[in-house]
């Protein structure tokens, strides 16, 4: 971003895009929120229908001090633009020097654009992208959106398998509580197992980060030891060490997926192909009746063996299998609340000024700055694309 930050964020107006994504029900910013932004000095802008899918209305941002508006006119005249996914618009055309863009960026599936929005000037903020810091929670929507996701996915097998979870009890006694592996104890996980926790399920969870094992035993989990598994101590990067002794961990992992009815794959790595946890044999063994939920199943590849994205099959003898990695769309109230709470915090610390990359929750978050792309994966894949088409 052109200047000093400072200076471009006295005058803020932020404009919150509809989102365009099928399915996807999800708003940037909610009119509760509206208020806080103007308390920093800012104006919302809402385009038009933008909360619709989560219950907000224009009337209810009219309402709240926002002003409705026009793609265009956003575009315009927005200097702070505020979405889920990165905006379905012409870059040239479309965005100005020294505007800023905050969305879930995932820039590594898209590098070509990341670098059309460095070419333009535009500063690009990954809510996806927070540091691992404490000061970073309140900015962390990946981590946001992926509570609800776990919550969601839990449910969705519940609906789905053919028993109730809780050990209810009859006259004759009481019956078997269902028994769900977790993989996984990120944020989503861990919803996860607390979810199925409170629901009565008894819960297994899978995982080689030590803070997060911790995390999961202190929810009530049973932790499980797989052959081969080491414990990890970096939080964020367990996957070179996973692919170490993926052939004993796999095999492994397939003999204790099988004693279970329920199993939530929750183990994502964003931006790269996540490893495969589960092959079809092995989900072919589970017991007829029994549900598996990849929470990876996207662009980037799925864990699950023959899973489709946003896709629901049967395997073998009545498996159910379903492919779920945008699940927080499916609670679009909540989704969009926890997220305008994490934009409304980006906006509080853009408002202290100086420069982005100085910042040491923003710094890391940035994606495209000053005219360079800054977020260091997606820059090494254009460069290897630049080379491989023999370009200088």
């Amino acid at each position: 971003m052109e200047g000093d930050l400072e200076a471009a964020m006295t005058a803020t107006t932020a404009g919150v895009l509809r989102e365009t994504s099928p399915g996807e029900r999800r708003v940037a910013l909610v009119p509760d929120l509206v208020p806080a932004v103007a308390r920093l000095g800012g104006t919302v802008l809402v385009e038009r229908g933008a909360g619709a899918l989560a219950g907000h209305h224009d009337a209810d941002y009219r309402t709240a001090g926002a002003v409705p508006a026009g793609r265009a006119e956003l575009l315009g005249r927005s200097n702070v633009l505020l979405g889920i996914h990165p905006p379905n618009v012409d870059p040239d055309r479309d965005l100005h020097p020294g505007q800023v863009l905050a969305a879930l960026l995932r820039p590594q599936r898209i590098p070509y654009l990341v670098r059309k929005w460095a070419e333009r000037g535009v500063t690009a903020i990954g809510l996806d992208l927070a540091p691992r810091l404490s000061a970073a929670y309140a900015v962390d929507a990946d981590a946001s959106q992926a509570r609800v996701a776990g919550y969601r996915a839990v449910l969705l097998a519940a609906v789905r398998l053919d028993r109730c979870l809780p050990p209810w009890g009859t006259a004759g006694g009481l019956f078997t509580p269902v028994r769900v592996l977790v993989i996984g104890a990120g944020p989503a996980g861990l919803q996860a197992i607390d979810t199925a926790r409170r629901l009565g399920a008894l819960v297994g969870a899978v995982e080689w980060r030590e803070p997060e094992r911790a995390a999961a035993g202190a929810l009530g989990a049973d932790l499980l030891d797989l052959p081969g598994w080491r414990p990890v101590a970096d939080g964020r990067e367990p996957w070179a060490a996973l692919d170490r002794e993926r052939p004993a961990w796999v095999s492994g992992l397939a003999e204790a997926a099988v004693r279970y009815d329920v199993v939530v794959s929750a183990l994502t790595r964003p931006g790269r192909t996540p490893p495969v946890l589960l092959r079809t044999e092995t989900v072919a063994r589970l017991r007829p009746g029994s549900v598996l939920v990849d929470l990876a199943a996207g662009p980037d590849g799925v864990t699950i063996e023959g899973v489709l994205p946003d896709t629901t099959t049967l395997v073998g003898d009545g498996v159910t299998v379903i492919g779920a990695a945008e699940l927080a769309a499916q609670a679009p109230g909540t989704a969009s609340r926890a997220y305008a709470h994490n934009v409304l915090a980006l906006l509080e610390r853009l408002a202290r000024g100086g420069p982005l990359a100085m910042d040491p929750v923003l710094g890391p978050m940035l994606v495209t700055d000053r005219g360079a792309v800054r977020h260091g994966p997606t820059s090494r894949l254009l460069r290897e694309a630049t080379a491989v088409a023999g370009l200088p």
